[in-house]
């Protein structure tokens, strides 16, 4: 028998490295664009495409996992990861890396069955601290990701990530989709055989915690049950303007560095994982001691208000290129803050035989705001300036904060 630390550990790893494979080919969109002769708007429903059928799947793998377990649905997403990798890696047309892209969406990264995991797992008062592990190991994982993309996408063969490829083996130059498609199906069945061999299941619904026994006058918790509640409305809603945000400005940010300073592809790459750093930062270290020390709801309207603090750092210094990274750090990292802990209020106000469907659906609002965020960025940027969608993330924050301040007011 698997102890419970060494289970969460290894689904934690799971998370981390099914992460990776979601955000290893943005690195590659400049160069996608040259060598399939497609122009930006082609190119931003690539990106889109995987967020959008996210979250169109994402309710139905947590209904899934509510109804047969979660440790056999996270198998299947994970599998299922790595096949649309094996699409992606063979496509020679557009076409192809289109649906390549869009079958990664629909299997995706199993995020909202990680959070239903931790749900599962928490005692009093540890939601939020199981949520933001997870949330921390995707964040890494998300970080890990452009890196890994910009140095097994080849490109320029003089830069140093031309000389450690040469180094490794690899050829130093000359852009490839099939190296990081392949090593993105290497990832996704490793974590699949992280799940198979450590996780021990933590929802059975055959039961008897998960099945009365007189089924007649058991609920039925359909759809319209379990999420058309108020708390849960509002909540949901603010998953959808934490994807937004999320989204804005990891895309304002790449917009922002070639546009006003004038970075490559491959420099965006790596000074991205500030933001990531930030997320993994607020989510798996600063988090639980917060949580335990001021309460879920104060931490709501803490995290929200450092996020201000950050995006108003960078919106000032925005022409100094080190303290603007510092205040998208401050920003990222307060964003994970209130962002997590709005989603174990959620948990919280939700049924434990509804878990994996209510969170299935926040998760589909996150991924339906991330589909929006890159939209307005690109938009605001091209006709305004390339701060310009700062100033709506910091209004989407502001936002927050007087959500944060609702939430304290009625748990005195």
């Amino acid at each position: 028998m698997f102890s419970r630390h060494r289970g969460l550990r290894g689904m934690l790893t799971a998370m981390l490295v099914s992460s990776i494979p979601a955000t290893l080919i943005l690195p590659m969109m400049p160069s996608l664009g040259v060598a399939f002769s497609v122009d930006a708007t082609q190119l931003g429903l690539l990106v889109g495409i995987y967020p959008l059928m996210s979250m169109l799947a994402s309710p139905f793998w947590g209904k899934l996992s509510d109804r047969y377990g979660r440790k056999p649905i996270l198998i299947i997403t994970l599998l299922g990861g790595a096949a649309a990798f094996m699409c992606f890696a063979l496509s020679t047309s557009w076409l192809g890396l289109l649906v390549g892209r869009a079958l990664q969406g629909l299997a995706g990264t199993p995020r909202g069955i990680g959070f239903a995991v931790a749900s599962d797992k928490a005692g009093p008062g540890e939601r939020a601290s199981g949520m933001g592990a997870v949330t921390a190991a995707m964040a890494i994982g998300f970080t890990v990701g452009p890196l890994m993309g910009g140095l097994l996408m080849g490109e320029n063969p003089d830069s140093w990530l031309g000389a450690l490829r040469e180094w490794l083996g690899l050829a130093p130059g000359g852009f490839s989709h099939v190296v990081p498609s392949l090593f993105g199906v290497l990832l996704n069945i490793g974590a699949a055989v992280i799940i198979v061999l450590t996780f021990q299941e933590t929802w059975k619904p055959g039961s008897v915690a998960a099945k009365p026994v007189d089924a007649s006058a058991a609920p039925t918790h359909s759809f319209a049950e379990a999420i058309v509640q108020r708390s849960v409305i509002i909540a949901i809603l603010f998953f959808l303007l934490s994807g937004l945000v999320q989204g804005s400005l990891q895309f304002a940010f790449a917009l922002w560095a070639n546009m006003d300073r004038g970075w490559l592809a491959q420099e965006i790459a790596w000074a991205s994982t500030i933001i990531g750093l930030g997320f993994a930062l607020g989510s798996g270290g600063i988090l639980r001691p917060m949580v335990h020390r001021i309460g879920q709801e104060k931490t709501v309207l803490t995290g929200g208000i450092i996020d201000a603090i950050g995006l108003s750092l960078f919106l000032y210094f925005q022409h100094a290129p080190v303290m603007a990274m510092t205040g998208l750090l401050i920003s990222s990292l307060g964003g994970a803050l209130w962002a997590t802990t709005m989603l174990s209020l959620l948990s919280r106000d939700i049924d434990a035989k509804d878990q994996g469907l209510a969170l299935g659906v926040a998760n589909g609002a996150s991924l339906l705001g991330r589909v929006a965020g890159p939209a307005l960025a690109g938009y605001l940027a091209s006709t305004i300036d390339a701060g310009a969608p700062f100033v709506l993330i910091l209004g989407c924050v502001l936002v927050t904060i007087m959500r944060g301040v609702s939430l304290t007011r009625r748990a005195r």
